[in-house]
């Protein structure tokens, strides 16, 4: 029987779906969503994510200038291109994120569609997923960025400027396009972190499956397979059903035909009294309380308490009776060739949101190397005593700084993260069966866990930014090489810099002195030549 999922993935998505549209990151129906939980694509949507963008965009060029005023000038032209090339990168990136929302409005709304169909086939195998998790990880990851955008905005308008009037307050308006951009990392890692879960539920079940059959043959291992001749019968039933079946297994087995000779005597059949078989070594007992002694041993129920011995989902494959060993045969088949074709739809569904989120990862990296190269840069410039642009003062204050790094570089290793933990939950599966089939030790089994794994060993899921690198460790692992080596070399730079201003004023205050002792002297020879006339 088919079993509803508790809460559906786009019903835990439900406060993060909200804060989007209230704001302009995806261009649905608000009121739609509030009374059936659905996705609608909308026209006034659409028109708001576009007002919104234009509004946000003007609004953070007037705080920008606000907030530099007239020290654009004051820099060199390089550190002014780097410092614009940065801050107009988030209203940029803003600006990316919300066109790639509109375009993509169809592409979401299917995916959502594909996994509530693929929850309600798992449940219907009792694979219940919990979507509940979900929202609580969007909402810690809200809460997380709600508190990194309070203290450097915060921070940075108590520390920086001079006068707190209203016009003063504009300055929060250039906390819009980084918490937007953040959203839509958000969405991002749920979509990512859904189809994991899928991934891993399917897993663990199959693994479940696995531990149990191996923890039933762990327990009865030894018992030999009930046999009807085995059955422990009086002496008085033991001798009819022995002449019963030494009688049918002479019709059974055909004989060539002889002659009749009437003077043979009738061959009479021996019977011994019953000895029970004594096994040459004493067989493991079961963890479960044996039957009482008055029961018949060998039509014994299934325990109540069979999930408690650590059963669980295999305790369907099991034989109810005790003696008998698992015999699963092809009852295992149509499970796990759902779980292959779910596999393959999940995967099907990564590659659409790889695909409607690829342009937008490829911006966010670029971004955040840039950004926290400078930032590391001119934090150790602000250390150094050194003068720090008026575009990165925020490296003036260390912590300010710190925090500033911390929050770009979390917007992107958590989305390799979670794409570098999907992928290789994606291809655990087919260990996973490789295992279960181990457990069942059957030739059926082997051959259909064959023919499966050749599918999902041709079908992969991987994640990238437009195909120019993997979202991976690998990744994480080239940027922060990336960064340090640039920040080497710009620390390099920087002392080559300080040796040469330092060499050139040793030179000119060395060429004065020279100078000023020229002069004395050639004003000495003067007025001693003009005292001796």
């Amino acid at each position: 029987m088919s079993v509803n999922p508790v809460r559906g993935l786009l019903d835990s998505l439900s406060v993060l779906f909200y804060i989007s549209s209230i704001f302009g990151v995806i261009p649905y129906s608000l009121w739609a969503f509030a009374k059936r939980t659905a996705i609608q694509l909308s026209l006034v949507g659409n028109v708001w994510v576009v007002g919104s963008l234009v509004v946000y965009t003007g609004l953070y060029h007037v705080a920008t200038i606000n907030y530099t005023k007239d020290d654009w000038g004051s820099q060199k032209t390089l550190t002014n291109a780097i410092g614009i090339f940065i801050i107009y990168m988030e209203p940029f990136m803003m600006a990316v994120d919300m066109v790639a929302g509109m375009i993509n409005q169809k592409r979401l709304a299917q995916c959502f569609d594909r996994l509530a169909r693929l929850d309600n086939h798992l449940a219907g195998e009792g694979v219940l997923i919990n979507n509940g998790r979900m929202r609580r990880y969007s909402i810690v990851l809200l809460l997380l960025m709600l508190l990194f955008e309070a203290i450097i905005t915060v921070y940075s308008f108590v520390a920086f400027e001079e006068e707190f009037n209203a016009w003063s307050l504009i300055w929060f308006i250039t906390t819009i396009p980084t918490a937007l951009n953040s959203v839509c990392r958000i969405w991002y890692v749920m979509l990512v972190s859904a189809i994991r879960q899928r991934f891993n539920a399917m897993n663990a079940h199959m693994n479940a499956i696995a531990h149990g059959i191996l923890h039933y043959k762990d327990q009865y291992a030894g018992e030999p397979d009930a046999d009807i001749a085995e059955i422990p019968l009086d002496y008085l039933e033991k001798e009819i059903f022995t002449v019963y079946t030494q009688r049918r297994k002479q019709l059974t087995v055909p004989t060539p035909p002889k002659k009749t000779n009437f003077n043979a005597t009738t061959k009479v059949i021996t019977v011994k009294p019953y000895q029970p078989k004594q096994p040459a070594s004493p067989p493991l007992k079961p963890s479960v309380t044996p039957p009482p002694p008055h029961r018949n041993g060998a039509i014994q129920p299934w325990p109540a308490e069979a999930d408690a011995v650590g059963y669980g989902p295999a305790q369907e494959f099991l034989p109810t009776d005790r003696r008998l060993r698992p015999h699963i045969e092809q009852r295992l088949d149509n499970k796990l060739i759902l779980f292959c074709r779910t596999h393959d739809e999940l995967c099907e569904i990564g590659k659409v949101v790889n695909r409607m989120y690829s342009v937008q990862m490829l911006v966010a990296m670029a971004h955040g190397f840039v950004a926290i190269t400078a930032e590391f840069y001119f934090l150790y410039c602000s250390l150094t005593q050194q003068d720090v642009p008026i575009l990165f003062r925020t490296a003036e204050v260390f912590l300010l700084g710190l925090a500033y790094i911390v929050y770009t570089a979390l917007k992107c290793i958590v989305p390799i993260f979670v794409c570098w933990r999907t992928k290789t939950d994606s291809q655990r599966t087919g260990i996973e069966l490789h295992y279960l089939a181990n457990a069942v030790d059957e030739v059926h089994c082997y051959e259909v866990v064959n023919h499966l794994s050749l599918k999902l060993l041709n079908h992969q899921l991987n994640f990238s930014a437009c195909g120019f690198f993997d979202l991976d460790m690998t990744t994480l692992y080239a940027i922060t090489g990336a960064i340090t080596s640039y920040l080497i070399i710009l620390i390099q730079f920087n002392l080559a810099a300080i040796q040469k201003s330092n060499s050139n004023s040793t030179i000119a205050s060395n060429g004065s002195t020279t100078a000023m002792a020229v002069v004395e002297g050639v004003v000495t020879t003067a007025l001693t030549t003009y005292v001796s006339n």
